[in-house]
């Protein structure tokens, strides 16, 4: 994807010393791809500003830095990663969340995954839609260019190739979760 992601001076070095473990890569679906002419992010919904924008236009949205562990239902973590990305509660207060909107629906590009958070989950300080982990674009396979990052639940609710946001006012049950995976994903002893 061009342009690439420029990392701030909080990426680089790494904050958080650069990511220990080894990420193992799961897809429900082929990778898809993702093209810098083609790529858009949409935000819908029970919103008042509805969003519609293109890589670069999604690259000039303020960004933050923090370093988060990465949790895989299947009982693997990688620790100390540094992301950076927007902060998933600024993106919605932009939006101007609707007082009906309850849950959070997520897609992603592959057309097939979704999930969902509480709009209570989704505003917590380190929900974010990554673009950078350790200084470095997000690689495909684990979810490049846009990734839903939700450090205190498992992966799964994680969504890769994040490419648009719906604010709804009934619960929405993703991929995983229409699978007999919780909705509630807390990684235990982390839940708020």
């Amino acid at each position: 994807m061009v342009p690439q992601p420029s990392p701030s001076l909080g990426s680089l070095p790494p904050v958080g010393g650069g990511y220990k473990g080894n990420f193992e890569v799961f897809t429900v679906t082929p990778i898809p791809c993702a093209d810098s002419e083609t790529w858009k992010f949409t935000l819908s919904g029970l919103v008042d500003n509805p969003m519609s924008t293109t890589w670069k236009g999604f690259l000039d949205l303020p960004r933050v830095v923090q370093v988060s562990n990465f949790h895989c239902i299947t009982g693997w973590s990688v620790y100390n990663v540094t992301y950076e990305g927007i902060a998933l509660a600024q993106l919605l207060n932009l939006a101007g969340v609707q007082a009906a909107a309850k849950y959070v629906k997520f897609y992603s590009g592959d057309g097939v995954y979704t999930s969902a958070l509480s709009l209570d989950q989704a505003q917590s300080s380190d929900v974010m839609i990554a673009v950078l982990m350790d200084g470095q674009p997000i690689p495909s396979d684990l979810g490049g260019p846009a990734r839903l990052l939700v450090p205190q639940m498992y992966a799964y609710k994680g969504v890769k190739w994040l490419n648009a946001i719906e604010l709804i006012s009934e619960p929405h049950i993703g991929f995983w979760e229409s699978r007999g995976y919780e909705n509630d994903a807390w990684v235990r002893g982390l839940k708020k």
